[in-house]
């Protein structure tokens, strides 16, 4: 077999042994995907409209970062307004706000909620309310005291 027809064989077969998985991209609306690139972990949830978006961007140095984007408009830190979550009924305000030991334990219990949730509903500070996925949260976002975990927060790390 000639050097160029093994490789071509070789390629095929590898291509066709790539896994699979749930999401087909990141950030596909009506559920959670993940990625890392450049040294975050970024957990997304996207509407199933497409129309609004739960951002959380982790680092092994420096505080998690968390968005919600709906339309144009952007909320959380350093953005347009302020959003709470509302996680099966619970509502947590600014789950992004983790400088303080209560927001460091809030945002924890928002992370593990999040994975276990059957219901997601973000509500803006101007009344915004959007509906988020809860389709594919355990498997996107790492239990908290796993390995896989990178948030950090403002106050302490995991």
């Amino acid at each position: 077999m000639k050097l160029a027809t093994a490789l071509a064989l070789s390629c095929s077969v590898g291509v066709l042994a790539l896994p699979t998985t749930v999401s087909a991209y990141f950030d596909e609306p009506g559920t959670w995907s993940s990625g890392w690139g450049q040294g975050i972990s970024e957990y997304s949830a996207v509407s199933t409209d497409g129309k609004a978006r739960l951002y959380i961007a982790c680092s092994p140095d420096r505080a998690v970062s968390m968005d919600l984007t709906v339309g144009d408009n952007t909320y959380g830190i350093d953005s347009q307004g302020d959003f709470n979550l509302i996680i099966d009924g619970e509502e947590v305000s600014t789950p992004y706000e983790t400088d303080s030991h209560v927001g460091a334990d809030w945002f924890l219990y928002s992370w593990e909620a999040l994975r276990k949730a059957n219901s997601i509903v973000a509500v803006t500070s101007d009344g915004q309310s959007v509906a988020l996925p809860s389709k594919g949260s355990a498997a996107a976002l790492p239990n908290a005291s796993s390995p896989e975990m990178s948030c950090l927060t403002g106050f302490y790390s995991f």
